[in-house]
């Protein structure tokens, strides 16, 4: 059987989904515990980033951030409703940044479970059940309930100095193919290097994804 990867529509939002995090976590201020998340080595190089860097890294066929789609426990307490985290913890401002990212992509990523819960995948390296119980969650209540926390946006794959190594190397060079190398190698991390690794039609999926198939088109060329 196979599986239809995302479509090119689908990598354009994430396209602007990418390029609205990474402007976030550009700032000073609102991208401040963001950046804490990240090893210190790249603190710098991420306060740095210019506009056409920015454009350059946004067209990963992948979000760049994560929902903590792999903390079973901590979306458990979403989806059953469940008090959790610190009961004196600020929730987030309503001009925060981070807050309308986290809206724009439920809503995305949720309309995209509905529709092809395999690009899902693809996307942000969810497994199968997450998907299911994303879809099968009414939207505005999935709204209300994650506009209650503050930490639920996080860099993707925080803790891998290698994976953003290669975004923050190879990822923003001048020439396209080294780009689309770097974004390929990294869009193999998430898929390999997450539980979703060992599930035989993400992979399929996966063969399927046009940025990838432009990609290994233009490096044979």
């Amino acid at each position: 059987m196979e599986f239809s990867g995302p479509q090119p529509a689908d990598l354009v939002d994430v396209e602007s989904l990418n390029r609205a995090f990474l402007a976030c976590l550009r700032s000073k201020q609102a991208g401040a515990s963001l950046r804490q998340k990240l090893p210190v080595a790249h603190h710098a190089a991420l306060r740095r980033l210019t506009d056409l860097q920015i454009d350059r890294l946004a067209g990963a066929p992948f979000l760049l951030f994560s929902l903590r789609e792999q903390d079973t426990a901590y979306w458990k307490q979403i989806f059953a409703n469940e008090p959790g985290g610190d009961l004196f913890a600020t929730p987030p401002a309503v001009d925060d940044p981070g807050a309308r990212i986290v809206t724009a992509a439920l809503g995305y990523i949720w309309q995209l479970a509905r529709s092809n819960p395999y690009s899902t995948r693809l996307v942000c390296g969810a497994s199968i059940h997450w998907c299911e119980q994303l879809a099968a969650s009414p939207l505005v209540t999935l709204l209300q309930r994650c506009a209650e926390r503050s930490d639920l946006l996080e860099p993707r794959l925080a803790a891998d100095s290698r994976f953003w190594n290669r975004l923050l190397g190879p990822g923003l060079s001048p020439q396209d193919d080294v780009r689309r190398a770097a974004k390929l190698c990294a869009l193999q991390t998430l898929l390999t290097g997450s539980a979703t690794a060992a599930y035989t039609p993400a992979r399929a999926a996966a063969c399927r994804t046009a940025t990838p198939a432009r990609q290994l088109a233009a490096g044979r060329e």
